[in-house]
């Protein structure tokens, strides 16, 4: 899956508009031009690189936007802004952190999850979801493959889109 098609399909599932895409990109350290922006949201080519509209990095930064524009700047034990949390390090983390994100920001259960990956037809158990929202270093970690995302995402318009 190409990285600005998770962020296309974002917007359409939350019903974002234009202007706040920009907003949730710029409270994660992204600043766009209009250009830019709509470069970003066109539709991908066939046989582009996952990454050719948008870097692994700058969809993080939109993650962590949509984080903060939901619930708020993360605080550190001494009440000041915590730094952001980069963890997409290869192109096999993404849905992982999308999955994490996502729910992170729209204060989702796994059981809502479920709930998505039920509401496009796809078999997903609870320790699958746990499985992938463990960290890398677990041993019973879960890659989440494009699949994984795809289905997700369409559950996720199956239901709040409806």
């Amino acid at each position: 899956m190409h990285n600005n098609d998770i962020i296309r399909r974002l917007q359409y599932i939350f019903n974002i508009n234009s202007k706040d895409m920009m907003t949730i990109f710029e409270l994660g350290g992204l600043t766009l031009d209009k250009l830019t922006y709509l470069a970003i949201m066109a539709k991908p080519t066939q046989d582009s690189a996952r990454d050719a509209q948008l870097s692994r990095h700058d969809l993080e930064k939109f993650l962590n936007g949509l984080i903060i524009s939901q619930r708020g700047h993360k605080k550190n034990p001494d009440g000041s802004i915590a730094a952001p949390d980069y963890s997409m390090q290869r192109d096999n983390d993404i849905n992982n952190v999308v999955i994490k994100k996502v729910k992170i920001a729209m204060a989702y259960t796994t059981e809502d999850l479920l709930d998505f990956w039920q509401a496009a037809d796809f078999k997903v158990t609870k320790g699958e979801v746990g499985a992938m929202l463990r960290r890398k270093s677990h041993p019973k970690y879960l890659i989440a493959g494009d699949q994984f995302m795809r289905k997700l995402l369409i559950g996720m318009a199956n239901t709040l889109r409806g």
